[in-house]
């Protein structure tokens, strides 16, 4: 399939959280942008968000590879380049320091369903790991045509991605790859068929340019990876967002909340056979975090309070599940060390 000159009749707002260790990939991001908006003929129905956290609450950034000016820069570069290609499109950034207080990817996201579900037609998660397809604003505008003919508006769509963890998620796994064995180890970021590796955006466009025409699939269980999400702005108008007893898995307190609130109207489509890359393992994923070399992100080699952060945040999950139990905040983290 050709894709170029894409008249979009929607609303778009794309939002991205930057953690400082992730700058070195967000001139990938940033190019993977340019691959999905260029083709776009109204590129001014479409907003950028951007939030880059410089915060140290969790990790601390090690000034002796790189200074908080150097990061800074980095950032603002990438955004200079996106305003002097397109000067039609809003650009919004905030930048986000320690002496602001706790803020991470699970609030950012909760911001942006809500700040933006009455300005735009979709909410688009990115990720700084991540391609969202060449053929998204098609693949979107597609599904919009049945939605419509059968009074559908409060959707999940989610693009298709490599073969990834177990069974339970093959529905969102591309038809290229189901075939795949999924292989739980340290190795699965140098495997081109787990989702886990990178992928180049020109291998990602040469895969889907086999397709002819958009294949989708639905599901009434919520399989929510939040890398390329696209959100309809009447979901979030419903009352579906990440919860703010959330502080780090915003994808599944999302999942959560979508469920209780639709029950069995609950329907998220996946296009099974337009591809997106999410390189969860990126080589490049976390870098500059003082006393850590672990640029692949393995959760068992972070360091600082990333680990009790964590902890403490699926303890939130099984409260938000089971409706017992007080939530921790934030301030719960620092406890012991007051």
């Amino acid at each position: 399939m050709k894709v170029e000159n894409v008249q979009i009749k929607n609303r778009y707002v794309i939002g991205v959280h930057v953690m400082f260790f992730e700058i070195e990939m967000f001139s990938e991001y940033t190019d993977g942008l340019i691959n999905l908006i260029d083709p776009v003929k109204n590129k001014e129905n479409i907003t950028l968000d951007f939030c880059f956290n410089l915060s140290e609450h969790l990790e601390e950034i090690d000034d002796r590879r790189i200074s908080k000016d150097e990061l800074l820069n980095k950032f603002n570069t990438q955004i200079e380049i996106l305003k002097t290609k397109y000067p039609m499109i809003k650009i919004v950034t905030k930048i986000h320091n320690t002496e602001d207080g706790v803020y991470y990817h699970a609030d950012y996201r909760r911001d942006l369903n809500y700040n933006y579900c009455k300005k735009v037609d979709y909410v688009m998660w990115g990720e700084t790991d991540s391609f969202f397809p060449k053929e998204a604003f098609l693949v979107i505008e597609s599904l919009e045509t049945y939605t419509n003919e059968h009074d559908l508006h409060k959707f999940i769509l989610s693009f298709s991605d490599r073969k990834m963890w177990d069974s339970s998620w093959d529905p969102l796994v591309h038809v290229e790859y189901k075939s795949h064995v999924f292989v739980d180890d340290e190795k699965g970021h140098l495997n081109p068929n787990q989702a886990k590796s990178q992928l180049s955006i020109e291998d990602m466009n040469s895969i889907n340019s086999r397709t002819n025409e958009f294949n989708f699939v639905y599901i009434d269980q919520p399989k929510i990876s939040g890398s390329c999400l696209v959100l309809s702005a009447d979901l979030i108008k419903f009352g579906v967002n990440v919860p703010s007893c959330l502080i780090y898995n915003d994808d599944e307190g999302l999942s959560v909340m979508a469920k209780r609130l639709l029950g069995n109207t609950y329907k998220q489509f996946v296009c099974d056979n337009i591809l997106h890359v999410h390189a969860r393992r990126h080589s490049k994923k976390r870098l500059y975090v003082k006393d850590e070399n672990n640029p692949n992100s393995f959760t068992n080699k972070k360091a600082g309070r990333f680990k009790e952060f964590k902890k403490l945040s699926q303890s939130n999950i099984q409260r938000l599940m089971t409706g017992t139990g007080k939530f921790v905040e934030y301030n719960d983290i620092f406890k012991e060390e007051k």
